[in-house]
């Protein structure tokens, strides 16, 4: 294995820093050398989210690096923390560099599709509900209505379910 810090730039962080904020371009993605980071959704709002927390080894902000689309999610040091932080010119280098890494990569990746398809059912889910709540003879919108049917019907036919999607860990 090569240098871990080729191909990117040790960062430091305190407990509480905030590394990136949500809706944040960020042209890096980070690598937990030592400590935690925390992903949160609408961070330090009425409906803050956690997400999960990584730990050493763990990977991050790598799909806004690699779309240039902001960040989903704040990334919140929640101990001292040593990062790798590397940029997309930089990327090419740290995985030849760094060749079991990108299987760390590919795993973090592969675990937000996850967590996304879990969002997206259990939405799903919860639109179900609130359909079910409607009185029947309340008429809907005809555009509303179809926009529903299409949705249903593409969340019945792939026969999914917020269980298939769970693993043992967030993100």
């Amino acid at each position: 294995m090569g240098n871990e810090s080729s191909g990117g730039n040790m960062k430091r962080f305190k407990d509480g820093d905030v590394i990136f904020r949500e809706n944040q371009t960020e042209p890096y993605m980070y690598k937990v050398l030592k400590g935690k980071v925390a992903l949160y959704v609408s961070f330090g709002e009425e409906q803050e989210n956690i997400l999960g927390v990584l730990s050493e080894g763990k990977f991050f902000g790598e799909v806004s690096m690699l779309t240039g689309k902001p960040q989903v999610y704040t990334a919140v040091a929640i101990e001292d923390s040593l990062l790798l932080r590397v940029g997309e010119e930089q990327l090419e280098q740290f995985l030849s560099d760094n060749r079991s890494n990108m299987v760390g990569m590919i795993r973090s990746m592969a675990q937000v599709i996850v967590t996304q398809n879990m969002n997206i059912s259990l939405l799903m889910e919860d639109m179900n509900e609130i359909i079910k709540q409607i009185p029947k003879e309340t008429e809907l919108d005809p555009q509303i209505e179809m926009k529903i049917r299409q949705y249903q019907l593409r969340y019945m036919e792939k026969g999914t379910t917020p269980e298939m999607y769970l693993m043992d860990e967030k993100i």
